[in-house]
């Protein structure tokens, strides 16, 4: 017979008493002692032959009694939290508990418990959203695209501008020192798509090849790099190539070569249903944007500390392993920002991603929402046609990873929410 009691505290604690009767409690030990002993090699003794007083003495009654608990407590908290509703935000804790041989096994536990709150109304409301519209000159720029994508490169022997393609060799330098990565052989470089910083593209732009000169540039105040931060540089150029871009004709073998399409009304009848598509699924997105924003933002939770703690370092870690894929040093980058703009941000995201989940969840359990085996498997096979992988490895592949497919579970049920929100209200363009 197991009894407890619940106690709830402030910070969304509560102070659990579970109480295992004193005969199930010594059953308990017994087998414990018993799965123990068989296990262990007691010299004079063959394995697990031992008495039960060697054993105890050999291993320690201490352990006997954690191994015990370890294994009936979590069996018995589920049940209690089960019965006491308990929305757990962690694992519990046993913090202390009372194991004494023909008496009851007491066990004080803390949990910390997810926030309770009111959602704010999620249906029958009617919200606005601003409306996305295809620009007029769509289709002109998708065809326009479309030659540049089949545009050939030819040398020119004249002075470049500002859509032409060119090659030089650059030795850049600031404060008097050569910038580290700053110099490069035959770059090639299209002066109307650059990443340089400004000014340097526009550099270029009036010179022919066989030039050699000089372009003086300074570095944006929120450049990467500490010490060249709003520095003045310099950068010698030698230029070898000019090359025009020379753009295909709007023709039906243009089409043919876009997509094997027979003729160019074909393929401008294929760019008009991407473009009305792409319009329905914006504006499919700006309204479940528009009526999940309302939600959260009239919808008041008030999230412990320690909650948003553990979720700011999820999100710390997370945004340091982005910053080195992308070759960037974390530590640099909280140096540059300053470590309180940098924890504001991290607290700032953190929060909107509990209060987030826990709007979902709640909307989920309101309305009953079930993740069935067959969501799991069409997200997989989504997942599969994402990376270019079959469904079966991609499936074995988060095995290797548990906490993926709880993951996965979260993105279903926003699906499924987002799609409960845009059928249950109604939407209006604003003015």
């Amino acid at each position: 017979m197991t009894k407890s009691t619940i106690e709830r505290q402030e910070g969304n604690l509560a102070k659990i008493t579970i109480t295992i009767d004193a005969k199930q409690a010594d059953e308990l030990y017994a087998r414990t002692l018993k799965r123990i002993g068989a296990n262990v090699n007691i010299a004079g003794f063959r394995k697990g032959k031992a008495p039960n007083n060697v054993i105890e003495k050999y291993v320690g009654k201490e352990r006997i009694k954690i191994e015990a608990i370890e294994t009936v407590f979590p069996m018995e908290f589920s049940k209690v939290a089960q019965e006491e509703k308990l929305d757990l935000a962690t694992q519990p804790q046993i913090e202390n508990f009372e194991y004494e041989t023909g008496k009851d096994l007491v066990l004080h536990v803390k949990a910390e418990l997810k926030p309770e709150f009111t959602l704010a109304p999620y249906k029958d409301v009617e919200v606005e959203y601003e409306e996305f519209k295809t620009e007029a000159d769509a289709m002109q720029k998708e065809l326009e695209a479309l030659q540049n994508r089949f545009a050939t490169l030819e040398k020119v022997d004249r002075a470049s501008n500002n859509t032409d393609v060119v090659v030089f060799d650059f030795e850049g330098s600031a404060n008097g020192e050569p910038i580290e990565h700053g110099s490069a052989k035959n770059y090639t470089l299209d002066l109307g798509h650059s990443n340089f910083i400004p000014g340097f593209a526009e550099g270029l732009v009036g010179h022919s090849a066989g030039e050699e000169f000089v372009i003086d540039v300074t570095f944006p105040e929120n450049y990467h790099e500490p010490k060249l931060k709003g520095a003045p540089a310099q950068f010698k150029i030698n230029l070898h190539e000019v090359k025009e871009r020379r753009l295909p004709e709007l023709n039906d073998e243009l089409a043919k070569k876009a997509g094997k399409f027979e003729t160019l009304d074909a393929l401008k009848e294929d760019i008009q249903k991407y473009l009305d598509d792409a319009q329905n699924f914006e504006n499919e997105k700006r309204k479940s944007d528009a009526i999940f924003n309302k939600v959260y933002n009239d919808t008041n939770i008030d999230i412990q500390e320690s909650m948003i703690a553990r979720e700011m370092e999820a999100v710390k870690e997370e945004t340091r392993q982005n910053a080195a894929r992308q070759g960037q040093d974390w530590e640099k980058i909280v140096e540059s920002e300053g470590m309180d703009s940098v924890n504001q941000k991290l607290r700032e995201e953190a929060v909107k991603r509990i209060k987030n989940s826990l709007i979902i969840e709640k909307i989920t359990k309101e309305e009953n929402i079930k993740i069935e085996q067959s969501d799991m498997l069409t997200q997989i096979q989504e997942l599969a046609r994402m990376y270019g992988a079959n469904a079966t490895s991609v499936f074995e592949e988060m095995k290797k990873n548990p906490s993926s497919f709880a993951l996965l579970s979260q993105q279903i049920a926003t699906r499924k929410v987002n799609d409960l929100l845009l059928n249950s209200n109604k939407f209006k363009t604003k003015a």
